[in-house]
């Protein structure tokens, strides 16, 4: 069984439009693997609205040797994932980048609460 604060190179994603390959980070379970994108930099639409700019957490490539540069995991939004979908894994998160990620996630404006309540508890 694959574990939650885990990274994964996802090949021509399908939740990208068009697909394209993604690296995603698992943060919870129900009925399937919930995770966030991990992005190169900000879009403009993010970076005009404060609550969607607040949420997104540094990921430095010197904690994560993989990156090719800093990123940013967007925790605006979950997507699912298959046990298939997740076949190469980078590791787990640092501990310090878990809480970030709670900290964001606490104050969402924009994930389903029980989402909220799930990543909390992990």
């Amino acid at each position: 069984m694959l574990d939650i604060w885990c990274i994964f190179w996802i090949k021509q994603c399908i939740h990208t439009k068009p697909p394209k390959d993604k690296w995603v980070v698992i943060v919870c379970i129900d009925g399937v693997y919930k995770g966030f994108f991990i992005n190169k930099g900000i879009n403009d639409f993010v970076k005009k609205r404060p609550f969607l700019l607040a949420s997104q957490v540094l990921i430095k490539k010197d904690d994560y040797g993989f990156l090719i540069q800093d990123s940013y995991i967007d925790c605006q939004k979950l997507y699912d994932f298959s046990y298939d979908d997740l076949d190469s894994g980078r590791g787990k998160l640092l501990t310090e980048t878990i809480k970030d990620i709670k900290k964001v996630v606490k104050d969402s404006e924009t994930l389903e609460k029980r989402y909220i309540n799930m990543i909390m508890a992990n």
